[in-house]
């Protein structure tokens, strides 16, 4: 059980940091600086519900991997990202896209920084894991 946990718990971490810094810096930046406002929205949109089934299947797979290997700290610390990743997904982006379409920028913007720390501190704990784990296995 050990192989597997430390196999799942690599694979989903890294899969997780990977996918999040990817998406982050560089296709959200590519989106907007190719296509035209409306048409890089409309992607971004559409894109944003496979990022978060992305990022929740590898964090569960990742909490998992954890959990087998006895490190309930981590196996909590991805259940939050998992749990957060759900509140923005089924949450701040519909109310997002609500304040768009109604034209409510300020509001939007105001969101949009929530949106964006939530995504940041995701990330740091995923790279804060996959750095702690990673030296875990050079010390062994």
């Amino acid at each position: 059980m050990q192989a597997t946990g430390n196999v799942l718990a690599v694979l989903g971490l890294s899969a997780l940091a990977g996918g999040m810094l990817f998406f982050g810096a560089v296709m959200a930046p590519l989106i907007f600086t190719t296509l035209p406002p409306d048409a890089a929205g409309t992607l971004i949109r559409a894109a944003f519900p496979r990022y978060y089934g992305f990022m929740v299947v590898s964090a569960t797979l990742a909490a998992i991997g954890f959990g087998l290997r006895g490190q309930i700290m981590a196996v909590v610390l991805l259940t939050f990202v998992v749990l957060a990743t759900l509140f923005a997904w089924f949450w701040v982006i519909p109310y997002l896209n609500m304040l768009r379409e109604a034209g409510n920028m300020a509001a939007f913007q105001r969101g949009h920084m929530l949106s964006t720390v939530l995504d940041g501190l995701e990330l740091l704990a995923a790279l804060w894991l996959l750095v702690k784990t990673a030296l875990l296995i050079g010390s062994r």
